[in-house]
C-alpha cells in the first residue's frame, strides 16, 4: 500500500454560511487544514495531495489524501502506482472520483502562493478533462490561493476564497476515536513514508523559474485510470 491510510465516516453536512458576496469559498475541515499546515512545514519542499470532499459539498474538504511522491522546492512528482492504488481504494470504499480527484492541493515552501508556470501546465493537463477542478496552494506564511475551473459550456475559471470551519473544531478535537496526538503521529508517519525529498537538478531549476517543464497526463472525466497513467510524464527525476 503506497497511499495514505483511509478512515471513512459519514459526517453531517457542515454548517458553513455563505454570504453571497463573491464567487464562493473552498472550505477546509479543521483537521484537513491542520494536516495541510503540517505538510507545508514538515520539510523544505513542496508537498501535494488530493482533497477529499464532503458528499454534499464538493468545496468542503474533509481530508487531504497524500500519495507517494518525490518532491523538490519547486516540483512534486506523484508515483503512478500510488495514484492507481488510491483510485482502487476509493472505488472499494464506494467513493466516486468527483469526491477525491477534483481538488489538487499543494504547498509552497515560501511566502508566495501564486501558481508557477509548472503549476499552471500541470493543472491544465491533468485536470483539463474533468468537468470541474480546483487548484489550491498554501504557503509558509499561511497565505492561500484557490481557483475553480469548470468545463461546462465555453468553460471558465474563478478565484475562490478559502476558509476553515473552526466551528467544527471542538467536535473534531474531542473525537474519542483518535486523539490529536495520534493524528499528528499519523501525519508524521505519512510524510516520512510517502514524501521523498530530492535535490533539484540545475536544469530543472532553470525550467521551474520560467521555462517549459513536464506535466502530468490527464485524469479522464470519469476518473477511470485503466490503461493509462494519470500522472504520466508529470516530472522525471531519472
Amino acid at each position: 500500500m503506497t497511499t495514505t491510510r483511509l478512515r471513512m465516516q459519514r459526517r453531517r453536512h457542515p454548517l458553513i454560511p455563505r454570504d453571497g458576496a463573491g464567487p464562493g469559498r473552498l472550505v477546509f475541515a479543521p483537521l484537513a487544514w491542520l494536516k495541510l499546515q503540517y505538510l507545508c512545514h514538515a520539510g523544505p519542499t513542496e508537498v501535494a495531495g488530493l482533497g477529499l470532499s464532503h458528499p454534499d459539498d464538493p468545496l468542503y474538504l474533509e481530508d487531504v489524501l497524500v500519495v507517494r511522491q518525490r518532491a523538490t522546492s519547486v516540483t512534486v512528482a506523484f508515483d503512478d502506482a500510488a495514484v492507481a492504488d488510491l483510485f482502487d481504494d476509493m472505488a472499494d470504499a464506494g467513493v466516486p472520483p468527483a469526491r477525491f480527484a477534483r481538488v489538487w492541493t499543494h504547498t509552497h515552501p515560501g511566502a508566495s502562493v501564486t501558481p508557477s508556470f509548472t503549476d499552471e501546465v500541470t493543472f491544465a493537463r491533468v485536470f483539463g478533462g474533468c468537468d470541474w477542478a480546483v487548484m489550491a496552494i498554501l504557503g509558509r506564511t499561511g497565505r492561500t490561493s484557490a481557483r475553480l475551473r469548470f468545463a461546462a459550456g465555453p468553460g471558465a475559471a474563478i478565484e475562490l476564497r478559502t476558509a476553515v470551519d473552526w466551528a467544527a473544531w471542538p467536535a473534531a478535537a474531542a473525537d474519542p476515536g483518535r486523539s490529536l496526538a495520534d493524528r499528528l503521529a499519523l501525519w508524521q508517519e505519512e510524510y516520512a513514508a510517502l514524501v521523498e525529498v530530492v535535490p533539484l537538478p540545475a536544469p530543472d531549476l532553470a525550467l521551474a523559474r520560467g521555462g517549459s517543464a513536464g506535466a502530468a497526463g490527464p485524469i479522464p472525466p470519469g476518473g477511470d485510470v485503466t490503461g493509462i497513467s494519470p500522472w504520466e510524464g508529470f516530472h522525471e527525476f531519472d
